[in-house]
């Protein structure tokens, strides 16, 4: 298996690595058959998180790597925020995970300028961490979170961290642009390691699993972490690594024509709607829309199955308030719009401009009942 370094930190990480979330969903013996087979195919990099089950994933992690726990790069998270409660975690973590030390600890979920508040406050969870760090408790520090990028690039700006983990899809690419944009180049520029996770978009992209892991694997990232719950899933992930091959940007930019879950309504944000005659940035505001529910509430019927996906994942990220809020900065919207016409006429992807629009400001402005 293709290994990367994982930025500064010099550590060399398999580019498939093994979460632990899903092992909650299986027993001990299925997590430590699934370790063998990873570890057999030559991936290194395994992560849980205290808070995955209050540390049941932890110790069944440290169950299926008994006596081997130095053939990994053995990553953990810790979600308390206050000095003390990182010290607690971080002690209940690693006699969960039966090692003396984690070469990688992530501050988890950093995902509101709550968050934010409370780990630039002294003293905080971000204290203990770097003094764990010192005391070789722990090797590396990261952050990670999902959706926006903006809070953690807040503490990222204030505080020199070694590694940032966060998704990297196709799909989430036309909701949260920035993550590619911004904080990706950014944490790059300091020479930070980048660890992906949610290739198949929290398993929204179930249909496409080969164009999911490949486009994720070619973005700018050391690793990608997958949480397989079995044998088939596992094996196939490592399947479609084995053989990797970067796409070239021809390819991504078929993969947005043709992927069925992007189809005629997510937003590619290409620009190519523009100049409106009116002045609305509809770019903008489909992007708002993303941030919102991730364009998944299309008012379209779907297949129940499919209908009970998009309800659980639309919100799951819970940036609904800065969409609303950025939103109500626009200067023109869909009230602003005379349904000319002419931005669908330009669309590539055949979105219904118009109605979209129209249903962005029932959804953030709250405009006629759609």
């Amino acid at each position: 298996m293709q290994k990367r370094k994982l930025g500064k930190t010099g550590i060399e990480v398999s580019i498939l690595g093994l979460g632990g979330f899903h092992m909650l969903e299986i027993s001990k013996e299925l997590v430590s058959k699934l370790m063998d087979i990873y570890l057999e195919a030559g991936g290194n990099y395994v992560e849980t998180a205290a808070e995955y089950g209050d540390g049941e994933s932890e110790k069944k992690m440290a169950y299926a790597l008994k006596g081997r726990r130095s053939k990994v790069v053995l990553a953990s998270k810790c979600h308390a925020r206050d000095y003390e409660g990182a010290r607690t975690f971080i002690d209940r973590t690693l006699s969960n995970l039966q090692t003396d030390h984690l070469d990688l600890l992530f501050l988890h979920h950093v995902t509101s300028q709550k968050d934010v508040d409370a780990l630039l406050s002294r003293p905080s969870a971000l204290d203990y961490v770097l003094e764990a760090k010192k005391k070789g408790l722990v090797r590396a520090i990261g952050i990670s979170f999902h959706g926006l990028p903006d809070y953690a690039l807040k503490v990222l700006k204030s505080q020199d961290l070694d590694v940032v983990m966060t998704q990297f899809n196709y799909y989430d690419k036309f909701n949260f642009p920035s993550t590619f944009d911004t904080l990706l180049p950014y944490a790059r520029s300091r020479g930070m390691g980048v660890v992906g996770m949610k290739a198949f978009a929290d398993g929204y992209l179930y249909r496409s699993v080969e164009d999911a892991l490949r486009y994720s694997l070619s973005q700018d990232i050391d690793t990608m972490v997958v949480g397989s719950n079995s044998e088939e899933m596992l094996l196939k992930d490592i399947s479609i690594v084995q053989s990797f091959k970067p796409m070239t940007q021809k390819s991504m930019d078929n993969l947005y024509y043709r992927a069925p879950e992007l189809g005629n309504y997510v937003c590619r944000l290409c620009n190519k709607c523009l100049p409106c005659p009116e002045g609305i940035d509809i770019p903008t505001i489909f992007k708002y829309e993303g941030w919102y529910d991730r364009q998944m509430r299309d008012y379209k019927p779907h297949e129940a199955p499919d209908y009970a996906l998009r309800e659980r994942l639309a919100f799951w990220y819970g940036n609904q308030n800065e969409a609303k809020e950025a939103y109500k900065k626009l200067n023109k919207t869909y009230k602003d719009c005379t349904n000319c016409g002419i931005c669908e006429e330009r669309c590539p992807y055949d979105l219904p401009v118009v109605e979209k629009l129209k249903l962005v400001d029932f959804k953030l402005g709250n405009g006629e009942i759609f």
